[in-house]
């Protein structure tokens, strides 16, 4: 009975053991299972992991994840009409693992849209807020002759260096290559009214189902849209403004050097403008730009967003004597311009000499005789007023010019009235420089006025002055 027990007991115990083996010991794959799971990376490929400094897991998450999409269905390469194009894609795109899936297949439409349609001039005025009215008409044409595909090209190169995350790169290719879609022709006649070039890409972008599938479209959507914005809110967004206005430094100096050669190998061509009118540059494209209209002295910006500019490195042609004295031949001035009659200076009996900011701005164009980075800064407001903070700063700090008791800190203008001849009471931002700076006495400039200036500017009124005035102090 005992041996019986025990031979029960032993069989009963096989059995476990053989049921347990074969619920908790993994049965092994066949050798074709193996391999179609399997993923293989080079340390190489990974090594940025444990270099940098720092990485999100969700940042390097995609090099796995995109490397496997990549293994399962390569996107054949595609032909462009333009060699630069595919040149670009070459070097950037093609057989680079971070760049596949829908971002790669979002890439290829936009740049097959630029292919198609990015002959184009790579500036526009049609929408009253676009930022490329600020530049001058001579700029404005030279830039006109530059196509949007390949200022386009120039952007997105400049941006990418920037990348110090290979996890970042297909969707800062995205933002730059869309930048400026929104100024392809075919789309502003029913896109227009809704907003400036910006704003027309991102309503091109809503259209294409690979963008609205993106998990993170609403960064890249902010960058695109924010681009010419004073202030943004992301550092992507910031990046591609200054890739933006590097590119714009380099075509102007490029295109501004031909034409000062053109210039001088053409005798006719002395004494005129060394740029043809906006109308009249070989784009193919027929001009459509309306004149714009300005009220003069122009308001600063600063009254409708809230703007802190920032000191940039002072530039080599900096020369606080040269700006006083480009300054000091505009005070109590009127011009003549296509767009109405206008002052940049005007002194007060007090010892003020105020000044508006794009006559600072025509000095220091004057000064830097047409310096790349100030010319290309004209279409980017936030570097534009960097610049005028920066010298207004100097010459407060080496000649102590501006009358700084009435600038707000971080600010380079001051809230004034002008009173016009004809009673009207116009406010502005104007730059309060004094008239010892300019090495005159008040009552001197003052005799420069002309009847037409008077009636245009019969006295200026300090905001801050006002206000003590109300509350009776």
């Amino acid at each position: 009975m005992t041996m019986l027990l025990f031979t029960v007991s032993a069989a009963v115990g096989i059995g476990f053991g053989f049921y347990g083996t074969r619920k908790w010991i993994p049965a092994e794959e066949p050798a074709n299972e193996r391999t179609e799971h399997a993923e293989v990376a080079s340390l190489a490929e990974l090594s940025h992991l444990w270099t940098d400094d720092e990485i999100e897991i969700k940042d390097a998450a995609c090099l796995w994840r995109e490397r496997t999409t990549k293994q399962c269905h390569q996107q054949p390469k595609p032909e462009f009409r333009h060699d630069e194009i595919n040149q670009f894609f070459t070097e950037v795109i093609d057989d680079r693992p971070s760049v596949s899936g829908v971002r790669r297949t979002l890439i290829i439409k936009i740049l097959t849209m630029l292919d198609e349609e990015g002959d184009c001039p790579s500036v526009v005025r049609a929408h009253k807020d676009e930022a490329e009215h600020m530049y001058s008409d001579d700029s404005y044409a030279l830039l006109a002759t530059v196509p949007l595909y390949r200022h386009t090209l120039t952007v997105t190169r400049n941006f990418i260096a920037k990348a110090d995350q290979e996890a970042l790169l297909a969707d800062m290719i995205i933002i730059a290559l869309a930048h400026d879609i929104g100024k392809i022709p075919s789309y502003h006649d029913g896109m227009y009214s809704s907003g400036d070039h910006p704003v027309i890409a991102g309503l091109i972008l809503n259209n294409i189902p690979e963008y609205i599938s993106l998990p993170n479209r609403d960064d890249i959507h902010r960058a695109i849209t924010g681009h010419h914005l004073l202030k943004s809110d992301n550092i992507l967004t910031d990046g591609l403004k200054l890739s933006d206005h590097e590119a714009r430094q380099t075509e102007l100096a490029a295109l501004y050097a031909e034409a000062r050669e053109r210039r001088k190998n053409d005798p006719e061509d002395s004494g005129k403008s060394p740029i043809a009118s906006p109308a009249s540059v070989g784009t193919g494209v027929k001009s459509h730009h309306p004149t714009v209209r300005r009220n003069h002295p122009p308001k600063s910006l600063e009254s409708s967003e809230k703007f802190h500019p920032s000191k940039l490195d002072l530039p080599e042609w900096f020369n606080a004597a040269a700006i006083l004295a480009a300054l000091k031949r505009r005070i109590n001035v009127v011009e003549s311009t296509p767009n109405g009659e206008k002052w940049s200076a005007v002194s007060t009996s007090q010892g003020l000499v105020f000044v508006n900011p794009d006559g600072l701005w025509a000095a220091i164009k004057e000064v830097s005789d047409n310096d790349p980075k100030v010319l290309a800064s004209e279409g980017f407001e936030s570097e534009k007023r960097n610049l005028l903070f920066t010298v207004v700063s100097e010459l407060s700090r080496t000649r102590d010019a501006i009358a700084t008791q009435y600038v707000a800190d971080g600010y380079y203008t001051t809230q004034i009235s002008i009173i016009t001849g004809g009673g009207k009471r116009l406010p502005y931002l104007l730059i309060p420089f004094t008239a010892e700076a300019f090495g005159e006495k008040p009552s001197a400039l003052e005799e420069l006025k002309t009847a037409q200036l008077k009636r245009m500017v019969k006295e200026i009124k300090l905001k801050q002055t006002e206000v003590e005035q109300c509350v009776g102090r």
